[in-house]
């Protein structure tokens, strides 16, 4: 199954539309997407060198840009989903105190992660779910 897998990514990797692929990958695993893109992006970057900054570029712009839609999700589907449930169990005072430490410590959060295995897409949502002011976000 893995030799299966291996061999469409690196098949995926020689292709023309490769970089549309990686682009759609980094977006998806930013927001909701459990594969991250560097499964393709390291072969594309042994591939062709020449491109390898090129390819980390647009890897980077497909993160934020699900990076942005995961912080969507989390602030549209929080209210709808996550908090009557923890109002239903009487969280609700827990459920403030997430958000005020998170409004206080948010921008520590979201800059550690990157040296963490955490995935990024619960941090994203974690965001938007908290609120968190979304051009810090974006920035950080």
């Amino acid at each position: 199954m893995l030799r299966r897998l291996y061999d469409r990514v690196l098949a995926l990797a020689g292709s023309p539309r490769a970089p549309w692929w990686l682009a759609a990958m980094a977006f998806a695993e930013a927001s909701f997407f459990p594969i991250p893109p560097d499964a393709l992006l390291i072969p594309m970057a042994i591939a062709r060198p020449d491109r390898a900054w090129r390819f980390a570029a647009l890897c980077t712009v497909g993160s934020v840009a699900g990076g942005a839609l995961g912080y969507f999700i989390g602030y549209a589907l929080f209210n709808e989903i996550a908090a009557p449930l923890l109002r239903a169990y009487g969280y609700t005072a827990a459920l403030a105190r997430f958000q005020a430490m998170y409004a206080q410590y948010g921008l520590w959060v979201i800059l550690i992660k990157g040296l963490t295995p955490i995935p990024y897409k619960i941090v994203t949502i974690a965001s938007g779910a908290a609120r968190f002011d979304f051009p810090l976000f974006m920035v950080a």
